[in-house]
Parts: structure tokens; C-alpha cells; sequence
């Protein structure tokens, strides 16, 4: 009889692991809250809280942040205004994206959407990563830019994310984390690097 009790309790406690293990998979997990947008599109006025006015004939002016040899350069543009943000971020990536030099000057632009936080994702062809061959200095500048060009340009944006072929990577160059909003790596007082690879050191 007390072996019966034995082998309940023993299915009741792996049940319980393995029902613990599948909640912290998907729900707690710091990399997995960041993996499916909740997508706006382009005509979506919920997400925004607002209905949208119609898009304006004016042009507005707005700054593109671009790496340089010295850092980060800023050039002010004039693109068409649209209240729906994630319209907003299509025409400011592809601007940015006009602006990189060398070869990653090739990139495509997949897809922008934005989720229910206000977290823009960008997602642009395997070019961005493939052809980018730069230091730590280069590649920090590369995302910080892109992340100024976007928050600075849009208010109410809460983070950016950038996926490559509609996936996360972890890293564009090896030197920085790619998988959680970039806010987390570019801000100043948030630099994180990676660790040096041990195969290359």
C-alpha cells in the first residue's frame, strides 16, 4: 500500500516539475517575452490609442542618426508626416538605411511593426549582419543609431528591436547582445559586450 502512495506522489511532484518548467519556458522567460510581437500595421489605429488623421501633404523634417568615422553624425531630412507610427518608422529605417555606407549599404527593409508596448521592430535581410565587418566601436554605433533614429523621431516609443530575415540574432557582430530591445545595449549607462570569444582570443 505504501508503495502505491510512493508512486502517486512521485507522478504528482514530475508533473508539477514539468508544468513549472513549461510556465517558465513561455511565459518567464526574459528572451521569450521579447519573440512574437503583438503586430500593429500600417493602418491599425488601435494599437495607438487614437484614431489617425488622414496622412498630411506636409513634409516634416525629421534627423537621421548615422555611424561615422567619428562616432554618430546626424542628418535632418524632410519625408512625408503620417500619424500611425509604425508608417512613421518605415520611412525613417528607410532613410536610414539610405544613408549606410560600404556594404551594408545593400539592406533591405522586411518589415516594421510595433507591439502592444510601444517596442518597434524593425526587420531588415541577412545583409545588415552578413556584411558588417566592424570593431565594437563601429558595431555599438550601427545600433545606437538605428535606435536614435527611431525614438528620437517618434514619440512614445518605448524600445526598438531589430530582427534579421524575421528572426532574432544574438549578436550582429560579436560584440554586443542583440536579443533584447536595443535600448538595453546602446543606452550609455547600459553597455553590455559580450564576452571575448575564447576561439578567437
Amino acid at each position: 500500500m505504501e508503495k502505491k502512495y510512493y508512486l502517486i506522489a512521485l507522478v504528482v511532484m514530475l508533473l508539477a516539475a514539468a508544468a513549472g518548467w513549461f510556465v517558465t519556458q513561455q511565459y518567464l522567460s526574459p528572451t521569450r517575452q521579447f519573440q512574437t510581437p503583438l503586430i500593429e500595421l500600417k493602418g491599425d489605429a488601435t494599437a495607438g490609442g487614437a484614431l489617425p488623421s488622414p496622412m498630411s501633404d506636409d513634409g516634416v523634417t525629421v534627423k537621421i542618426f548615422l555611424p561615422s568615422a567619428d562616432g554618430i553624425k546626424v542628418d535632418e531630412r524632410r519625408i512625408q508626416n503620417n500619424p500611425i507610427p509604425v508608417a512613421m518608422a518605415e520611412a525613417l529605417t528607410a532613410e536610414y538605411l539610405k544613408g549606410l555606407k560600404d556594404e551594408i549599404k545593400d539592406v533591405k527593409l522586411l518589415g516594421v511593426y510595433r507591439d502592444k508596448r510601444s517596442i518597434i521592430y524593425i526587420d531588415v535581410s541577412d545583409e545588415f549582419r552578413k556584411n558588417f565587418s566592424g570593431d565594437i566601436k563601429q558595431e555599438y554605433a550601427l545600433l545606437k543609431s538605428l535606435y536614435q533614429t527611431i525614438t528620437v523621431n517618434i514619440p512614445g516609443t518605448e524600445d526598438v528591436r531589430l530582427l534579421v530575415d524575421g528572426k532574432e540574432i544574438e549578436s550582429l557582430g560579436g560584440h554586443f547582445n542583440a536579443l533584447y530591445p536595443l535600448g538595453n545595449t546602446v543606452r550609455d549607462e547600459l553597455q553590455q559586450p559580450l564576452p571575448p570569444d575564447p576561439k578567437t582570443s
